[in-house]
């Protein structure tokens, strides 16, 4: 607990998705680690970081390859997961032997990615394991939000410089067409 406690304090200060995604793989003692995020307009994943093997495979062929969509297939619960002869294959139930864990990234009801954590072979799945993925999930869905909301921020930040812009440029126009009307009419 103490360990994910200095994680959490120190998430903010890690340097790219994948530097994040090595140290959760290395506080939760997976063989992988992904974040990825879902992308509602291509309706699918989309890994933001990656670090480590899956079952021997590296993670990020894995995952570029499109075979994330399993991570997604609860929005409320873990999904527990193994390879099986090229595919994947997913269950919600812990008792389950498999090879990764997925927990939802969720902002209220609303689910916006998964942290995926793997391992090199299948075995049953400890409910601390789950319970301290749930818990490093909550930090990397606060960070996402702030990354989300300071693009927000960005984009309207610049959106406001164009307005102010086109109320000088109006404010010009104006002046000059006043002073236009005053020497006409002088």
């Amino acid at each position: 607990m103490e360990q994910i406690r200095a994680f959490a304090g120190a998430v903010h200060e890690v340097e790219g998705w994948d530097t994040l995604c090595r140290r959760i793989a290395l506080l939760l003692g997976s063989a992988g680690t992904a974040v990825v995020r879902w992308d509602p307009l291509i309706d699918a994943g989309r890994p933001l970081g990656v670090f480590g093997s899956w079952e021997g495979v590296e993670l990020e062929r894995l995952l570029s390859e499109g075979r994330c969509e399993w991570a997604f297939a609860l929005a409320d619960a873990p999904v527990f997961a193994l390879q099986s002869e090229g595919r994947v294959r997913a269950a919600r139930d812990p008792r389950v032997l498999a090879s990764a864990v997925s927990v939802p990234l969720r902002v209220g009801a609303e689910r916006i990615g998964a942290l995926v954590c793997t391992y090199p072979d299948t075995r049953p799945i400890a409910q601390e394991d789950v319970a301290g993925a749930e818990l490093v999930s909550l930090c990397v869905t606060l960070l996402c939000n702030q990354q989300d909301l300071a693009a927000t921020s960005d984009r309207q930040a610049k959106r406001i410089a164009r307005l102010m812009d086109d109320i000088e440029r109006m404010a010009i126009s104006l002046r000059g067409r006043v002073a236009r009307d005053e020497v006409g009419a002088g």
